[in-house]
């Protein structure tokens, strides 16, 4: 397996493990669960092969905010309380997927 595909694949898992704290601290469902973590491998891999600007954190957090709005709305329809968490998770992981993407590629 081609190295940044690999290193894509491991941050999203880490990203997705951070993002369940908070999930399983309130009890969510599973299903919730898995969809956060394969947020975050799908999201990993845009990271790490879509550049929009040079600075990897920041390339990180636009790319993973951009991917959560979709979400974001979804679950806003839902259950509105949950639009912000979810919102803050991907701004405060999104420039460390983008960072450590960066860090482990070469």
């Amino acid at each position: 397996m081609k190295r940044k595909l690999m290193v894509a694949l491991i941050v999203g898992i880490i990203a997705g493990g951070l993002d369940l704290i908070p999930l399983i601290m309130v009890g969510a469902p599973m299903l919730n669960m898995v969809s956060i973590v394969a947020f975050w491998v799908v999201t990993s891999y845009f990271v790490a092969n879509i550049e929009l600007v040079k600075n990897s954190a920041v390339n990180g957090l636009i790319l993973s905010t951009l991917n959560m709005i979709p979400m974001v709305i979804v679950i806003y329809t839902i259950n509105p309380k949950d639009f912000l968490p979810m919102l803050s998770m991907a701004v405060l992981l999104g420039p460390l997927v983008g960072y450590l993407n960066k860090r482990f590629q070469s």
